[in-house]
């Protein structure tokens, strides 16, 4: 496995942390088309187009949305790609609506998974894994939990590589390692203004 740089903004969309946006927008793709209007619609102007960034911080990925409605919206992110082929395997993001707001960290992984056993993210000294359930699954499947102030200080405090941990749907094992090199920085940089 390797970890990707590409960005993985087409996947969650900035509505990583919004739970309920993101069953939203799934249940809306799957709804049936509508007919196309009788006339073409104008162009939003410009100015009320969202307005998205990124940048990378070594192994992280921070990407952020502004619309003209709302405040700015980052997350961090950081995609696993199995060597040999395309696409990724997993990603892992950490993000949240506003600064008022919990963290939520959100890992995707592909349909087949084993849902009973959830995922964890384990770390390879002592430090006790995180453990996310499984919220919904319908092309991918998405485990998202609100971490605590402590969880945010031992990720950020990281410099060892962890592993997201789960099940596959044979009830194989799974160990898909995560670098945390950048992750602070990434962290940081996307509470900004």
């Amino acid at each position: 496995m390797r970890r990707s740089r590409c960005s993985a903004a087409g996947l969650f969309a900035l509505a990583l942390v919004a739970t309920a946006a993101f069953s939203h927008a799934s249940l809306a793709q799957q709804a049936p088309a509508q007919p196309a209007p009788a006339a073409p619609r104008a162009a939003a102007p410009a100015g009320n187009a969202p307005q998205s960034t990124t940048a990378t911080y070594q192994d992280w990925i921070v990407r952020c949305e502004t619309r003209a409605e709302g405040p700015k919206v980052c997350e961090i992110a950081q995609g696993i790609q199995a060597q040999g082929q395309q696409g990724l395997v997993a990603q892992i993001a950490l993000g949240r609506l506003s600064k008022t707001d919990p963290y939520h960290l959100v890992i995707q992984l592909p349909a087949g998974v084993w849902l009973p056993t959830g995922v964890s993210l384990q770390f390879e000294d002592k430090t006790a894994p995180i453990a996310l359930p499984f919220t919904r699954c319908l092309q991918v499947c998405i485990a998202d939990l609100e971490l605590k102030p402590d969880q945010i200080n031992v990720l950020k405090a990281r410099t060892a590589r962890a592993q997201i941990a789960f099940e596959d749907g044979a009830r194989n094992k799974v160990q898909l390692p995560i670098s945390f090199n950048g992750f602070a920085a990434a962290l940081e940089a996307s509470q900004k203004d």
